[in-house]
């Protein structure tokens, strides 16, 4: 599969690729079209002191201390050509939500975004076969990686909120189902779909309780060098987009006969 694109991938009812990649250029190009509105912001703060007959030393200084932040926050291109494909990647799953025995002998790791659509085809056609027919031999762990706007991460947020009560893959489900409707009000009819405590749920949602737990998941990612999702490591070698059953089946069986007999892998 050819995961070098130019342009960034938007979104369609029936998608025709197997994966969406953002590429870091334009992610980069992104988040400096930001810095330069901040910018532009504190400028005009800065003209307005003027008028105000503020001292041109302290203009100057607030000027630099907001470009020094603003440069400060831009993304690093130290992963910009991706995951290493014969590299095995130390990839943690701890306190992540999984499916299958902690002792199996492969782990499946996915890197998803909710408002993914090949993300959404992958959990409909492929991982429940997988894990019929594999059974105790997957580890099957989900982390997030919600590059696809702020509804990404307002799903994301309210998903870790149900894994905090042990209904994260219950709630998994419905945001993949209805993936149009990733909002607050979404979020909290399924908390009482699933008899969550809605209370609950809803102070960790709103305050952000979980956060955290999303924001490391997605520096991971970077630090990965993930460029789209889905993008899975199974034991560790990277494994891009939602492709076929059979191929996932191929590179699960090459690992299990890896397993049984490590000295010819």
């Amino acid at each position: 599969m050819d995961t070098n694109v130019d342009t960034p991938v938007v979104q369609q009812a029936e998608p025709e690729a197997a994966v969406v990649v953002i590429p870091r250029v334009t992610f980069n190009y992104a988040v400096i079209a930001v810095v330069c509105l901040v910018l532009g912001m504190v400028i005009g703060v800065v003209a307005y002191d003027r008028v105000a007959q503020q001292s041109h030393s302290a203009n100057e200084a607030l000027i630099n201390k907001a470009v020094a932040t603003a440069v400060a926050a831009l993304p690093r291109d130290t992963a910009a050509t991706g995951p290493d494909p014969n590299r095995r990647y130390d990839v943690s799953i701890e306190n992540r939500p999984s499916i299958g025995s902690p002792d199996a002998p492969i782990v499946l790791v996915e890197f998803g975004d909710f408002h993914c659509g090949y993300c959404k085809r992958f959990h409909e056609e492929t991982i429940e076969p997988l894990l019929a027919n594999y059974g105790d031999q997957i580890l099957f762990v989900y982390r997030d990686y919600p590059i696809l706007g702020p509804d990404s991460q307002q799903a994301a947020y309210a998903a870790q909120c149900a894994h905090d009560q042990g209904a994260f893959w219950d709630f998994h489900d419905l945001l993949y189902a209805n993936q149009s409707q990733l909002n607050r009000a979404a979020f909290l009819s399924y908390a009482e779909e699933l008899n969550l405590d809605v209370a609950r749920f809803t102070d960790c949602y709103d305050n952000g309780t979980l956060n955290a737990a999303v924001v490391q998941d997605y520096n991971d990612g970077m630090a990965l060098g993930i460029t789209g999702t889905p993008s899975f490591f199974i034991n560790g070698k990277i494994f891009i987009g939602a492709q076929p059953y059979e191929q996932f089946a191929a590179a699960i069986d090459a690992e299990l006969a890896a397993v049984s007999n490590p000295q010819a892998s």
